[in-house]
């Protein structure tokens, strides 16, 4: 039987659930955030249960996730993307079709529609200290009310999933997209599916994980490198 990936994450947290997953470096505020599969994947059941219960998303929905365009490789980037998944929606990064919902990050002026959902990108995943305009919804602070584990039924390898840079993909796609790595890797900002493909989707399939690291100069990757214990990229 075709796999879709939340059924691979699910594995991947169940075999290696407190090893590192995502480790995230932003050297432009001097952020280092770690996580587990486990934690990585309740962020995940969080963010499918606000999309489903508050959002009120239904199967084939779109989710636009602007928060991509700037930030493609940051964690909560990386967990909306395998949220609308589990939710059984579609990743877009702009303006292809109608969408249900669309997430912002802290410098995108929020729109009227569709809802909007602004992500403070808190090192710690914590709201925005000051009040958002009327009707935006605060990630940090709304996630939290959301139960740990999502129920909902997964989706079909069939159903669409990512709808961006020129690829139309499947769910069976996504996963066939993935060779799969039991590497630690270190990943540097690349366009949004390829960050999404060596960031997350290969490292679930292969038991692996990736130190994703953002402003860094090629010396602070090689110390960052060593730190994590991944090979220095080329």
């Amino acid at each position: 039987m075709t796999e879709v990936f939340s059924r691979e994450l699910q594995r991947r947290t169940t075999q290696a659930g407190s090893t590192p997953l995502i480790t995230y470096y932003d050297e432009t505020r001097g952020e280092r955030v770690e996580l587990s599969g486990v934690s990585f994947a309740n962020w995940v059941d969080k963010t499918a249960g606000l999309l489903t219960d508050e959002i009120l998303v239904e199967p084939g929905d779109r989710v636009r996730l602007t928060l991509a365009a700037a930030h493609p490789a940051h964690w909560i980037t990386l967990v909306w993307v395998a949220a609308a998944w589990r939710a059984r929606c579609v990743v877009t990064l702009g303006a292809q079709g109608e969408a249900a919902v669309e997430v912002i990050g802290p410098e995108t002026p929020p729109g009227g529609d569709p809802e909007t959902v602004a992500c403070s990108l808190h090192p710690l995943g914590l709201g925005f200290s000051t009040p958002l305009p009327a009707g935006v919804l605060d990630y940090g602070v709304e996630v939290r009310t959301f139960p740990d584990s999502f129920t909902g039924p997964q989706p079909a390898p069939s159903d669409l999933a990512w709808v961006a840079d020129g690829q139309q993909l499947s769910q069976a796609d996504v996963v066939a997209a993935g060779s799969g790595s039991a590497d630690r890797r270190l990943i540097t900002p690349q366009p949004p599916w390829q960050v999404v493909r060596t960031a997350l989707v290969e490292p679930v399939l292969g038991g692996g994980s990736a130190v994703v690291v953002v402003g860094a100069t090629r010396d602070r990757l090689a110390e960052i490198a060593a730190a994590e214990r991944v090979r220095r990229p080329d």
